[in-house]
């Protein structure tokens, strides 16, 4: 189980950085201190991996984003919003953001029915449906319409730091007045 662990973790941080075609199995097995027969035999083959690796990754997502909303005593649409933004606009300047990895995900994999675009899809919509559910918490009228729409302002936060557009400066304070509205 350490191994599989090794192999998933490794292969993540490369597929991250690089990108889910320019990593080979041999490069991701060597990254993993391992082969690409043992490879194969946790994970079948490199679709296999890029599968786990990305229900990996939506899992250490929602954990993080739940880490970070626990920090807060959130009782209105106002402090959802700016806390889901600010989140945002904190892990989007990390230095270890290389984008979001569901977005490069459908680029890479465009056919729709691939498994990887599919979970991506997935994953975006477990997001949008916690968003839901927190505004449903704290009563929110129109629960869906303001978690859609605060989740399509954080997509193009995220997609405005993947494309290296200049330091962002959010006013998120009028961002989530915008979906207290």
């Amino acid at each position: 189980m350490q191994l599989r662990d090794t192999i998933l973790r490794k292969s993540y941080e490369l597929f991250y950085k690089q990108g889910f075609h320019d990593s080979g199995v041999e490069l991701l097995a060597k990254q993993a201190g391992t082969t690409k027969r043992t490879l194969y035999a946790h994970f079948g083959n490199k679709e296999g991996l890029i599968e786990e690796v990305l229900k990996y990754r939506h899992q250490m997502f929602m954990d993080q984003l739940k880490d970070y909303f626990d920090i807060f005593e959130l009782k209105d649409v106002s402090g959802i919003a700016r806390c889901y933004l600010t989140f945002l606009k904190d892990w989007t300047s990390s230095e270890d953001f290389y984008g979001c990895m569901f977005i490069n995900a459908c680029a890479e994999y465009s056919d729709a029915e691939s498994s990887p675009h599919q979970i991506a899809k997935w994953h975006k919509t477990e997001v949008r449906q916690w968003l839901f559910d927190r505004f449903e918490q704290v009563g929110a009228k129109n629960a869906r319409q303001k978690s859609d729409t605060l989740f399509v302002l954080g997509e193009g936060i995220i997609v405005t730091a993947q494309t290296d557009q200049e330091a962002l400066k959010l006013d998120t304070n009028f961002l989530s007045k915008i979906i207290s509205a």
